[in-house]
C-alpha cells in the first residue's frame, strides 16, 4: 500500500511540475481561481464564463500563431494588451472595482508563476551596479 501511495504522489508531483512549467491556465483554471479569490456570486460566475472563455480562446490562437510562425512577438504583445484591455472593460460591467483590482493582480501573479518568477520580484541595483536595489524586494 505504501509503494501505491508513494508511487502516486511522484505521479502527482511530476504531473504538477509538467503542468506548470510554462503553460498558460485554462479557462477553468481562470474561472475558478476568479470563483474562490474574487469570491463571485453565481450571477457574477454565470455573467464572467463566457467572457472568460472567449478571451481564453483569443489569447490561445495568438499562442499558437507564435508557435505557427504566422505571428511575432512583438505583434503578439500588442494584440494581447489590446486583448487584455477589451477583457477587463467587459469583465468591470460583472465585477466591482475591488475585484477588477484583484483580478489583475491573480493575472499578474500566474504570468509570472508561468514564466518561472513565482511571483517574487525584486528591484533593479543601484545606477551604478553596486550599493542596495533602488526598490526592496517583495516576496510573496
Amino acid at each position: 500500500m505504501n509503494k501505491v501511495y508513494a508511487f502516486m504522489m511522484i505521479l502527482l508531483f511530476s504531473a504538477t511540475l509538467v503542468f506548470a512549467q510554462g503553460q498558460p491556465p485554462s479557462a477553468e483554471d481562470i474561472l475558478a481561481k476568479m470563483q474562490s479569490q474574487l469570491k463571485l456570486t453565481q450571477d457574477q460566475v454565470n455573467a464572467v464564463t463566457p467572457i472568460v472563455k472567449k478571451y481564453a480562446a483569443r489569447r490561445q490562437e495568438l499562442r499558437q500563431g507564435i508557435e505557427d510562425g504566422t505571428i511575432d512577438k512583438d505583434d503578439m504583445r500588442s494584440q494581447m494588451k489590446v486583448i487584455k484591455g477589451a477583457e477587463k472593460k467587459d469583465l468591470s460591467e460583472f465585477l466591482s472595482t475591488d475585484q477588477i483590482s484583484k483580478w489583475e493582480k491573480m493575472l499578474n501573479q500566474m504570468r509570472r508563476h508561468r514564466q518561472g518568477d513565482g511571483g517574487q520580484t525584486q528591484g533593479p541595483l543601484s545606477h551604478d551596479g553596486n550599493g542596495p536595489p533602488l526598490k526592496e524586494m517583495r516576496v510573496k
